[in-house]
């Protein structure tokens, strides 16, 4: 029985002195001597600063093709799914190389279309 009471004192003085302790090592001293000001601004400048403009994209060869946004029916969703525009390119006469694409209907659902040679636009009804 003593040593349970020993140990819940030693608790109690414990939890009284910690916390004191603790939070006196984080006050800042008395004249300032923290090196706060100068490292805080320029972490702040540097987390802030504009986002870097990405450059113009550079002019396609003349075997790419822009296809633009457009809605196209796809089995299996309600709705048309909204292609975004892309460039693909031109293989033969009949045949260009679709990138891979990430469609959305309209409700928010993905809808995601692989790599590969299809049709070209005008000949074909999906993505």
């Amino acid at each position: 029985m003593k040593l349970v009471g020993c140990w819940l004192a030693l608790l109690v003085v414990c939890g009284a002195v910690g916390p004191g302790t603790a939070l006196g090592q984080i006050t800042t001293p008395p004249g300032g001597t923290t090196p706060s000001g100068a490292i805080f601004d320029r972490l702040r400048n540097q987390s802030t600063r504009p986002v870097p403009q990405v450059p113009p994209p550079a002019t396609p060869r003349s075997t790419m093709i822009w296809v633009p946004d457009r809605h196209v029916p796809v089995p299996g969703v309600s709705d048309n799914v909204l292609v975004p525009g892309h460039w693909e390119q031109r293989l033969s006469d009949h045949q260009v190389y679709t990138p891979p694409l990430i469609g959305r209907t309209p409700d928010g659902g993905v809808v995601n279309f692989p790599a590969g040679p299809r049709p070209p636009i005008a000949e074909r009804q999906s993505p």
